[in-house]
């Protein structure tokens, strides 16, 4: 983790949560990087992601072989891919980080707080090998000015969507990327579990 931006385990409500120190709070409250530093972050991050995502027939697979629930959940972000970023947005076809997490959830009936610094504690931290599809993966993006906290849908197989500043053109939006590349596997922070298990 970098010096800005640490994740630890804390007790809330009699279970173990993600808690976030006031440096990561700080770096959540606003993003404040210039156009000009978006678009370039973004293609980078666009570009590093893509390389190795899993198959559109192997994710099927995998989403058939879960629970109906979870099935729908990440399928409905899943159909986002290519929609817009746009701050403060949950939805229909422009969203930031947290809100297409919410908009995938309240799409099928499932409570998700709306904020990112919510989202963080409102379900049980578990290993990535443990994911499923539908659970939350939060990610360390990195920009000039400092890293910043991410959210995304876990899907099937290491691959997850997330919605990453900037304009389309310059890879920003919502997209696929792979965990098992080193670029995300190194800005991984941890998964929560929301849904339950089948």
């Amino acid at each position: 983790m970098t010096e800005r931006f640490r994740v630890g385990l804390s007790r809330r409500a009699g279970r173990p949560g993600f808690r976030h120190y006031a440096s990561t709070m700080s770096s959540l409250t606003g993003l404040s990087m210039s156009k000009a530093l978006i678009g370039p972050l973004a293609a980078l991050l666009f570009v590093a992601g893509c390389s190795s995502t899993p198959s559109t027939s192997k994710v099927e697979q995998q989403l058939e072989q879960t629970s109906p629930v979870r099935q729908t959940v990440a399928s409905t972000a899943l159909a986002q891919v290519g929609d817009a970023y746009a701050p403060n947005m949950a939805g229909p076809n422009q969203y930031d980080d947290a809100g297409l997490a919410y908009y995938a959830y309240r799409q099928n009936g499932r409570n998700l707080p709306r904020a990112l610094r919510d989202q963080l504690d409102a379900g049980q931290p578990i290993s990535l090998a443990e994911a499923q599809p539908g659970d939350l993966v939060f990610l360390r993006l990195d920009a000039p000015e400092g890293s910043r906290l991410s959210v995304g849908v876990y899907v099937a197989d290491n691959l997850a969507v997330i919605t990453l500043p900037g304009a389309s053109e310059a890879g920003g939006g919502v997209r696929r990327v792979s965990l098992a590349d080193d670029y995300w596997r190194g800005r991984f922070v941890g998964v929560s579990r929301i849904l339950s298990t089948p």
